[in-house]
């Protein structure tokens, strides 16, 4: 008896296959829209680049929501595409990261005394940094974050990217961007192929110690002891409801 497969069958061969995969974040700061654009861009094209071995999925969002929101959950491959704003600041959505990123420097020589304390090591990131030329403080906003990275352990992939608003022809910024974007894969590729994920022991630590330095930073993100057991509250608030109703309807 021949047996065919059937559209459920490959559904679920699909959705292992999906479980399977490994998740790249693409993290951005935008000012202006072009980073943004450019990390949309890249989370799209991930699945159709990176097939090997399967498939990879991809998110996309602001670097301060994935520290704030996220709580650092640092997955071994990280995109990155940041601008400079203004004097060499960081722009919207990337501006805690920054924090982040000063405060790994002023303490780098702690970090580099021992390489157990280089709690990124687990986090290999790609960086496509865009500014403007006109300003003396150009780049300087994606190159804290390079050094901040490296600094904590991580590996930079392939080229740091520099795209320049005020560039020309070839230099011309959306150019270097997509010549960015086009030459990337070789470098991701090569990387999944010869790299073995790290321990989740290491990539652990990377969220912990993110996380940590995250809330010493940001006091306000720790929860409130009402935030912690608002669950609870609400839980018995139900089951008195339930209690009381019961007692109602049986009289």
């Amino acid at each position: 008896m021949t047996m065919t497969a059937t559209s459920d069958d490959g559904n679920a061969a699909s959705n292992a296959a999906s479980n399977a995969a490994e998740e790249v974040l693409v993290l951005y700061g935008s000012q202006t829209g072009n980073s943004e654009s450019a990390a949309e861009e890249i989370t799209t094209l991930i699945p159709t680049q990176l097939l090997k071995p399967t498939p990879w999925k991809a998110r996309c969002m602001h670097l301060d929501d994935f520290l704030e929101l996220e709580r650092a959950q640092w997955t071994r491959l990280v995109v990155i595409v940041c601008s400079s704003y203004g004097v060499g600041q960081a722009p919207i959505g990337a501006r805690k990261f920054r924090d982040v990123c000063d405060a790994i420097l002023e303490r780098r020589n702690e970090i580099t005394k021992e390489c157990d304390n280089k709690f990124l090591a687990g986090v290999s990131f790609a960086l496509l940094g865009l500014g403007d030329s006109h300003y003396t403080t150009f780049f300087q906003n994606p190159t804290t974050i390079h050094e901040a990275l490296t600094a904590a352990g991580a590996t930079r992939i392939g080229e740091l990217g520099k795209a320049d608003a005020s560039g020309t022809g070839d230099d011309e910024q959306s150019k270097v961007i997509e010549r960015w974007i086009a030459a990337i894969w070789n470098d991701l590729e090569k990387f999944i192929a010869t790299e073995r994920p790290p321990s989740n022991d290491v990539m652990e630590k990377a969220r912990e110690e993110t996380w940590e330095l995250c809330l010493e930073l940001f006091p306000e993100w720790r929860p409130s002891v009402i935030t912690k057991y608002s669950s609870l509250l609400f839980s018995l608030c139900v089951v008195l409801v339930a209690i009381l109703a019961h007692q109602f309807l049986t009289r």
